[in-house]
């Protein structure tokens, strides 16, 4: 039996909230939580539910996500209050299928600037990673076993690896986006976080409407092909981090695995850049009507990068959208069925809380629409964790899951 459905939904709940009490004034990953409301959806539940594929599951959910029993802020006071009329996509999925969503999970504003409130588990002092520092945290420090999160740049794969969890950021498109306030619409994705890369399957299966994951390969079989890449901003990775990786490798190869190397074609030295520019053209046409009407409940920073994006041309956005179609288009013959390993961050979380960390190792594979996963394999210098990222081409994330999996129990 999976450990998610090893107590009634109420019990999960139960010992959920008691860890909030006990830790979250420090960690601050909540946004809103009803522990009332929580234990009464987790009784009805065990009552109508018991059986489905998701009975006993609790699960976080990221502000940006419409819950019509739950505020959703969207992370700005703009929508303090908020109540929409229906939930979201995915949020219906968890319910019908017999999760209990426990509460709304922090976001920065707009799932963009400023750096939320969250402190990073593994060490206060640093940052947790954005935007969905919320459900990174809160599965990192054991308050919930699940947590949903968004990725337009990196903000799933890289909390997860500053929080040390694992992330999974799925195929652009996989997974439904309706009722979840976009930020740039051609590269929102919903990704999970949890505590093991079967978790992490499991929801996703059920939020993709995905037949199940066939028996993943165990580490005793046959290892998949896998290659190494760097990627375009190697360089921007700490030096720390960079020797983790290619540790790693070796210890791989030192186990009799073949990994191959692989150097991306040149144009795809530009993606990062280009993801960037995307998000920030797509953002300021998604909020025009936040900036005419409420700019000063906007955050400085946010009204900055408004500003900034303001003074790009259709015809730059426009060349980066075509890039990013050209190297998809590549990616396939590049990988040649390998799957990728890479860091899933320039490092260790950085130190304070004045920015969320650099999204360069993630930004051009969600540009390539990619499926990623991040573990908590590597550490840097402090002793904090740092991600292994496993990519492979899109739609082949069942695949990808599969590889996953082996490297996780290896």
């Amino acid at each position: 039996m999976n450990k998610q459905t090893q107590l009634s939904a109420v019990g999960r709940v139960m010992a959920c909230l008691d860890r909030i009490e006990e830790i979250d004034p420090s960690i601050r990953a909540w946004e809103f939580l009803d522990r009332e409301a929580a234990l009464n959806a987790a009784a009805q539940t065990d009552r109508i539910h018991a059986g489905k594929p998701l009975h006993g599951w609790i699960v976080g959910v990221k502000d940006n996500h419409d819950t019509c029993d739950m505020p959703t802020s969207y992370g700005s006071p703009i929508y303090r209050g908020h109540r929409p009329a229906s939930d979201c996509a995915v949020v219906s999925r968890l319910r019908a299928n017999g999760a209990v969503v426990l509460g709304k999970t922090v976001s920065t504003e707009f799932a963009a600037w400023p750096p939320s409130r969250t402190r990073n588990p593994r060490n206060p002092d640093h940052t947790p990673g954005g935007s969905s520092s919320g459900s990174a945290a809160a599965v990192a420090s054991g308050m919930v076993p699940v947590a949903l999160g968004t990725q337009t740049l990196g903000s799933v794969i890289r909390p997860a690896s500053y929080c040390g969890v694992v992330g999974f950021k799925p195929s652009f498109g996989r997974i439904s986006r309706v009722g979840i306030r976009p930020l740039a619409d051609s590269l929102d994705t919903v990704g999970v976080f949890a505590t093991s890369v079967p978790e992490c399957a499991h929801v996703y299966g059920i939020l993709a409407d995905h037949a199940a994951m066939t028996e993943p390969a165990a580490a005793g079989d046959r290892p998949p092909p896998l290659a190494f890449c760097q990627g375009p901003a190697w360089a921007r990775a700490d030096a720390d981090a960079r020797e983790a990786m290619v540790d790693y490798v070796k210890a791989l190869r030192g186990r009799g695995l073949m990994i191959d190397e692989i150097e991306l074609p040149a144009e795809f030295a530009s993606l990062p850049e280009a993801a960037k520019l995307i998000h920030d053209f797509e953002m300021r046409h998604g909020f025009l009507t936040e900036y005419i009407h409420h700019a000063d409940k906007l955050s400085e920073q946010f009204r900055q990068g408004f500003e900034h994006a303001s003074r790009i041309s259709i015809s730059d956005y426009e060349q980066a959208v075509e890039l990013g179609e050209a190297c998809r288009e590549k990616l396939a013959g590049v990988l040649a069925g390998r799957t990728v390993l890479s860091l899933a961050a320039t490092g260790e979380a950085p130190q304070g809380h004045a920015s969320t960390g650099d999204p360069a190792m993630n930004s051009f594979w969600t540009l390539l629409h990619a499926p990623c996963i991040t573990l908590p394999k590597l550490h840097g210098k402090l002793g904090l964790p740092i991600g292994l990222q496993i990519v492979a081409p899109r739609f082949a994330d069942q695949h990808l899951l599969r590889v996953a999996t082996w490297l996780e129990q290896l």
